[in-house]
């Protein structure tokens, strides 16, 4: 018996150390971020996506909904630097709360990144969110990262710290700066969000929903 439990237990360990190092490398927030945000942990989301997928998840106070991997900027004018007539592909959702949606959509360049992930320093994507508080304008072009919340604009900067310590080569977040700190977002799954405490409503609203832009993002290749 005790022979038994011996060989259970070892097998246990030996399941715990497989599967965490399998375990996908969580980002560490800056600590200027970590210390002066409100922190949107996410909740109910699948690793799952495609047509027959509900990717919405819970992200906070909020709800991401009605996430459509089938628009495409011909159905409807392009964002940022690019027209209907030049891009193909793109996503759209809803930021859902307090009984409101706020849509928001993405577009990016229709070049695949390869089989088994993609490099964020290659990404070139433009996300608009736009309802009665104003809109957000996200874009990650050759001229670089930026963010735009009505007449305010945020640089956007690459976050590749891992939580437990040490970094990585590919993003696993974004930081947005203006003269402070505006918050952040982990895009590696799940994901998480910081926002800066005591943003005006719609501030947070737009800033939310265009970092769930970068949330949802995934290579044209894996989006059939």
């Amino acid at each position: 018996m005790t022979s038994f439990r011996l060989l259970v237990t070892a097998a246990l360990s030996f399941a715990s150390i497989v599967l965490g190092g399998c375990a996908t490398p969580r980002m560490a927030a800056p600590a200027d971020i970590a210390s002066a945000s409100d922190v949107l942990v996410v909740s109910d989301r699948s690793r799952a996506s495609g047509a027959f997928v509900n990717e919405g998840f819970k992200l906070g106070s909020y709800e991401v909904v009605d996430v459509d991997r089938k628009w495409t900027s011909t159905d409807s004018t392009g964002i940022g630097p690019w027209s209907k007539e030049t891009k193909t592909t793109g996503f759209s959702y809803a930021l859902a709360s307090k009984g409101k949606k706020l849509p928001g959509k993405c577009s990016s360049e229709s070049s695949s990144h390869g089989i088994g992930g993609f490099n964020w320093g290659s990404v070139k994507i433009a996300c608009a969110c736009e309802g009665e508080g104003g809109k957000a304008e996200l874009l990650m072009i050759d001229e670089g990262r930026s963010l735009k919340i009505g007449d305010k604009e945020y640089k956007v900067q690459p976050i590749n710290a891992v939580a437990g310590g040490g970094t990585q080569s590919n993003p696993t977040g974004f930081r947005a700066d203006a003269e402070a700190p505006l918050g952040a977002v982990e895009v590696v799954h799940p994901g998480q969000v910081w926002l800066s405490k005591g943003l005006p409503d719609a501030t947070r609203d737009q800033a939310v929903c265009a970092f769930v832009g970068l949330m949802l993002y995934k290579a044209p290749s894996d989006n059939l």
